[in-house]
């Protein structure tokens, strides 16, 4: 996707207000911060920090144009009005894609979402509480109540906790390929637990430079903006 090719709707010139962080962005630095925020979550085996001030802010550029579309005088026929038709939809689809992404994730991984319940949105985490107690009550009539007919000592609150680990969790050690926003200087990629006596690597990583690595070492780095996911 050539973010270059949205200049001539998503104006340089057009300022949007982020009022909670005191952000101040173009259109243009809004669309390739949302088309970051959607390239990280989409290659993250994690469910990362919702972006809701950049959502908020995409939702309120997408009526706008919306609206200045069907107030044109040349709607539907000049071959400009059709170009900026065809960025309004690609901004949306990658709105909507990250926001499917995510979802996607809390029903893959409901209880890990939960765990950190910041990382979510308040509607996010609605839907993370309902989806997992649904989850439970499908597995408790599929699974444990066979079960309990041979374990009628176990208590009620075990059976939760044992509904937990069937669910799945996230694979730290993935592997991701990243480029580097910012420059790190001795990034320590420790080594597995089944080879204590191996010393850690030390590397650097240089701006612009593109690299794969296990998402566990760089996880930090994603957080604080110094890489995003490709």
């Amino acid at each position: 996707m050539d973010e270059n090719n949205s200049n001539s709707l998503l104006s340089q010139n057009e300022i949007i207000e982020e009022e909670d962080d005191d952000d101040i962005m173009t259109a243009q630095e809004l669309f390739q911060r949302l088309q970051h925020a959607w390239l990280n979550e989409k290659h993250s085996p994690i469910l990362l920090k919702h972006e809701n001030l950049l959502v908020l802010a995409t939702f309120e550029l997408l009526d706008d144009i919306d609206k200045r579309l069907k107030s044109s005088e040349h709607k539907t026929t000049s071959f400009r009005w059709l170009m900026h038709r065809t960025e309004y939809n690609r901004l949306y689809f990658i709105l909507c894609s990250y926001i499917r992404t995510r979802c996607f994730k809390i029903e893959e991984y409901p209880s890990a979402a939960l765990n950190i319940e910041e990382l979510l949105s308040p509607e996010e985490c609605v839907y993370a509480h309902t989806y997992l107690n649904n989850m439970k009550e499908h597995l408790k009539k599929s699974v444990l109540t066979d079960l309990k007919s041979e374990q009628q000592q176990q208590q009620q609150q075990n059976d939760d906790n044992t509904l937990i680990q069937l669910l799945p969790k996230p694979n730290l050690n993935e592997f991701v390929f990243f480029q580097v926003d910012q420059s790190v200087n001795g990034l320590v990629l420790s080594n597995d637990q089944s080879n204590n006596n191996a010393p850690n690597d030390i590397i650097d990583l240089k701006t612009d430079d593109q690299y794969i690595m296990q998402f566990k070492h760089i996880h930090k780095l994603l957080i604080e903006k110094q890489i995003h996911l490709v």
